[in-house]
C-alpha cells in the first residue's frame, strides 16, 4: 500500500490484541477495531487518490460495489452492542472482502484489461 498504510494497518491489528488483553483483564472492557475499505468522503479526498483506490476495490473485491459510511457504522453498532458481548481483540474488515483477495486473478492490474 502507498504511504505506509500497510505498516499502519499491521500496527492497528497488534495494538487491538494488546489493548483487548490489558483492558479486558483489568477493566472487563472489550476492544475491537474496524478496518474499513476505501470510502468516498470529504476527508478521503484530501489524500488525493481515493478515486483510484475505490476503482481498485470495485475491480478486485468479491462484492463489487462502493462501500458506504452506513455499512461501516452498522459494523460499529454491532460491535458496541450486546450481540458482540464475547468478541474482543478482533479486527473486523468492512471492505467488501478486499482484505481477503490480495490481487484478483482477473484484475485489470494484472490482465491489463
Amino acid at each position: 500500500m502507498v504511504g505506509g498504510m500497510s505498516s499502519a494497518k499491521a500496527a492497528l491489528e497488534s495494538d487491538t490484541r494488546v489493548l483487548a488483553f490489558e483492558a479486558g483483564r483489568k477493566h472487563k472492557i472489550r476492544v475491537n477495531t474496524i478496518s474499513a475499505g476505501p470510502l468516498r468522503s470529504r476527508a478521503a479526498k484530501a489524500i488525493g487518490f481515493i478515486d483510484m483506490m475505490i476503482d481498485y476495490s470495485l475491480a478486485n473485491a468479491p462484492l463489487q460495489k462502493e462501500l458506504s459510511a452506513e455499512e461501516v457504522g452498522n459494523a460499529a453498532a454491532f460491535l458496541a452492542s450486546p450481540l458482540a458481548s464475547a468478541i474482543t481483540g478482533a479486527v473486523v474488515y468492512v471492505d467488501n472482502g478486499l482484505n481477503a483477495m490480495g490481487v484478483g486473478v482477473d484484475s485489470p492490474s494484472i490482465c491489463g484489461s
